[in-house]
């Protein structure tokens, strides 16, 4: 079963939501977007950030959440790529107190719902490697 096809697109979303959001990596790595040399797969940030008493590695693995969610949503031709794939448009709503923290869940509700909406228009299958 190859979760990237179009009728398959209401098991992703049942995928999602059963694992509370972390289907998304798997999704990454259907749509290969992950990087050899990126930031995330260099151990030793992640060992820096683990020697700093584990703060920095869950503002690290909330900042790798958000960056993979925008890079499937890119793949994927979502609409408003010139608002979400800008990483100052995260930095300010997440810094703004209430209205930034409201519009903050409203981009990453947008993004999440569209994603599904683009797996069901077929975005998807321009993935499928057999």
């Amino acid at each position: 079963m190859d979760l990237l096809k179009k009728q398959n697109w209401f098991v992703n979303v049942l995928l999602i939501c059963m694992s509370g959001g972390l289907y998304i990596f798997v999704l990454a790595y259907l749509l290969k977007i992950y990087q050899k040399n990126a930031w995330y797969s260099n151990y030793r940030y992640w060992c820096i950030g683990a020697l700093c008493l584990f703060f920095p590695v869950f503002i690290m693995l909330f900042i790798f959440y958000i960056q993979i969610f925008c890079k499937v949503a890119s793949k994927l031709n979502v609409p408003g790529k010139e608002i979400y794939a800008y990483p100052y448009a995260w930095i300010l709503c997440f810094i703004v107190p209430v209205i930034g923290w409201i519009l903050w869940l409203v981009m990453l509700i947008y993004i999440q719902i569209w994603i599904f909406v683009m797996l069901a228009k077929g975005e998807g299958e321009l993935y499928i490697t057999d």
